[in-house]
């Protein structure tokens, strides 16, 4: 029996969230709650690329850091080099040394393993990197080796932040469109390019965005 597409609707996804979706269905209540079940669908598929993507890209950073290394420590995390790359003497890269600390207690304390350590910084950590305030001392000498030679660090960064900030409009579930999924997509992919030509393959491959795409109500 098919439950009746009353007040209720309104009370869980709230009024202003459901008339942009009675908008898009012309004010037909049903099509507009299948809408919001597309748009739930189509969110979830990108944030699942974007998985892929975030886990790759900090793999890639975090070995192309191990570079940094200084005698006496075991990894750039490590007192000393984290010291080198982000000095304490430039006020933001405090909040840095913030990030560092929350994401070691995180995973458990002093004694955690790296990876785990690595595993619990968010994606917008890593696009932080590339910013012009970490040219000289984290892209030049090291980030930069990992990419291909006379990448622009600004058009890149740019191009990462661009992806953060959709990330966090998906993972907020705001109603996906179209050609804002396709969009996202692609850049998925041509970020993933730089990590190794198979992991965009991959997602290209696993990835159910079109197909959700092509079942819009």
């Amino acid at each position: 029996m098919a439950v009746p597409y009353g007040p209720w609707v309104e009370s869980w996804l709230s009024s202003e969230r459901f008339a942009t979706y009675l908008r898009m269905a012309g004010h037909d209540r049903s099509r507009a709650l299948a809408l919001y079940e597309w748009s739930t669908s189509l969110n979830a598929a990108l944030l699942h690329d974007f998985a892929h993507l975030e886990v790759g890209l900090r793999n890639m950073y975090d070995a192309a850091l191990m570079g940094a290394v200084a005698a006496g420590d075991n990894h750039w995390l490590d007192a000393t080099t984290a010291d080198r790359l982000f000095p304490r003497s430039m006020a933001d890269n405090l909040r840095t040394h913030r990030d560092i600390a929350t994401a070691r207690r995180n995973a458990g304390g002093n004694a955690a393993p790296t990876g785990k350590v690595i595993a619990e910084f968010t994606f917008g950590f890593w696009v932080f990197l590339t910013s012009r305030r970490h040219e000289p001392l984290v892209w030049l000498p090291h980030l930069a080796q990992a990419y291909p030679r006379a990448t622009n660090r600004g058009q890149l960064h740019n191009s990462l932040s661009d992806l953060l900030n959709a990330r966090n409009r998906v993972a907020h579930h705001e109603p996906a469109t179209v050609s804002a999924g396709r969009q996202i997509i692609r850049r998925i992919r041509g970020q993933a390019r730089y990590i190794s030509p198979e992991l965009a393959q991959h997602i290209d491959a696993t990835s159910t965005v079109e197909t959700i795409i092509q079942s819009r109500p």
